[in-house]
């Protein structure tokens, strides 16, 4: 597996390309490429890594992804074991906007826009009202032709530049990783989503990437700013996430299906990864 150089479609008579994935789980490898990417989540849920971002999407989620920065959206397990069509489904806006040309993008009605999208290579996500705007303006933005969608999209990147409503995703620079970089990165987290469930030794990374146990730690925390085990657990918590909203679920039942073996060590990442505790999380969800 490698880190896939995403070529995006050029529209012949466009600026912008559209695109509409509706399957039963998002493509679920490492990917990148050179243009921004806006993406609303219609209908599917799961974990988008981003950088050194781990975190849940989910219907009604509305996200920037920067410049050969590489991510994916993996669903939770019931989208690969329902496999049902359409279970998924998502609508995005690939734009390179440096390459519609200085004259255009250097306007001085675009300078908010320049900065935020200067910022904004980090990735983000809207919040609050923000996100029912922006899906708003994506649904006309997709039943539009020629100027009317191109000013369509104009109106969402300076809804988005003026927005204190917006929250970056990652930390980590943008990188275009080389192939060898992304081949061992996409093989780690493949590995992880499919054995969270367990415990995992370190040796066990260090064998699949082929190096020694320090030198995969030095690895690692390189290219994510993270420990291996502070991923893993954000990983789990957010698996566990979905899983706390189940009503037949307890949360001593979720710590342990979702790889911890201890209710109170569970409790404690909870709290680090998402600043409450399964029971508040739970009763903040259900209103």
């Amino acid at each position: 597996m490698r880190v896939l150089p995403f070529r995006i479609p050029k529209a012949e008579q466009s600026a912008i390309h559209l695109q509409i994935d509706d399957e039963p789980y998002f493509y679920d490898k490492l990917h990148q490429h050179p243009e921004r990417q806006l993406t609303v989540i219609e209908k599917g849920e799961g974990t988008l890594i981003y950088g050194d971002f781990v975190g849940r999407f989910a219907p009604g989620d509305v996200f920037l992804m920067g410049s050969n920065v590489p991510h994916v959206f993996r669903c939770d397990e019931q989208f690969y074991a329902k496999n049902e069509s359409g279970a998924a489904l998502s609508r995005s806006i690939f734009f390179d906007w440096e390459g519609m040309g200085t004259a255009f993008t250097q306007l001085p009605e675009f300078r908010k826009v320049n900065a935020f999208l200067a910022q904004a290579e980090q990735g983000g996500v809207a919040t609050g009202k923000l996100t029912s705007e922006i899906s708003d303006l994506f649904e006309a933005i997709f039943k539009k032709r020629g100027v009317e969608r191109f000013n369509l999209f104009m109106t969402v990147l300076d809804r988005l530049s003026r927005s204190k409503l917006w929250k970056p995703l990652s930390a980590l620079p943008n990188r275009n990783l080389k192939e060898l970089e992304g081949q061992r990165l996409d093989d780690i987290f493949q590995f992880t989503m499919t054995n969270y469930q367990r415990p995992i030794a370190l040796e066990e990374l260090a064998e699949l990437t082929h190096m020694n146990k320090a030198a995969f730690c030095r690895y690692f925390k390189q290219h994510t700013r993270k420990t291996y085990v502070e991923f893993l657990n954000e990983y789990r918590v957010n698996r566990a996430c979905s899983l706390l909203l189940q009503a037949d679920r307890t949360v001593a039942a979720v710590a342990y299906e979702v790889g911890f073996n201890n209710l109170s060590h569970f409790n404690r990442k909870f709290k680090a990864v998402m600043t409450q505790t399964p029971k508040a999380f739970i009763a903040a969800a259900k209103g």
